[in-house]
């Protein structure tokens, strides 16, 4: 009796800690982020190369946002603004995103967001804002539409004591991490490559 009741108890903790660490950190808690009016934002900035003018840095960013925004598993990818004296563009995005698909079903959802690129002195600021789901559009009724701040940050993605993702959250979360690290990922090797 005493070896299955440890047994037991063995197996309690085992499950205490893989669910601990089951999220990686990259998607934990703190990675996403709110302004100051509690909107969510991703932000990062990259040295612009040696012997690049800003204008050519300009130019280099705009071409590859209208190749980005212009690629198949975009649906509509367009310029919101664009203003070579400032050197500032934004785009608006609206894609999939695909959570699980088997031979039968997909789960997945439209995903729309503004991305704006800034050249400045000795770097380029690209920020990912106004991020909104429509997810189950085919169903009846229509669907929803899902404001990120009301769905993926700390307090909406994971239970209570923030050790595991809500199945129906977590998902967006996921994605939108994984998606924001791939457009920042291309700006990065863009930058990089015209050394």
């Amino acid at each position: 009796m005493k070896k299955y009741l440890l047994s037991v108890l063995l197996g309690i903790v085992s499950l205490s800690v893989w669910a601990k660490g089951d999220i990686d950190p990259k998607y934990g808690v703190g990675a996403i982020v709110t302004n100051e009016n509690g909107k969510v934002y991703f932000q990062q900035s990259f040295p612009i190369p040696s012997g690049m003018t800003q204008d050519q840095c300009y130019e280099l960013m705009l071409n590859w946002a209208k190749g980005r925004f212009a690629q198949p598993f975009v649906q509509a990818g367009r310029v919101l603004t664009e203003n070579a004296q400032s050197r500032r563009f934004v785009f608006h995005a609206d894609q999939t995103i695909t959570f699980k698909r088997t031979g039968l079903v997909a789960d997945e959802s439209r995903i729309e967001y503004n991305f704006s690129v800034a050249v400045g002195d000795n770097s380029v600021t690209a920020t990912m804002t106004d991020i909104k789901y429509r997810y189950e559009e085919g169903r009846e009724g229509g669907g929803q539409l899902l404001n990120a701040e009301e769905w993926i940050t700390d307090e909406e993605a994971f239970n209570a004591k923030k050790t595991r993702f809500l199945k129906r959250t977590g998902k967006f979360r996921i994605k939108t991490i994984d998606l924001k690290d791939s457009l920042f990922d291309s700006i990065s090797q863009t930058v990089a490559g015209s050394r």
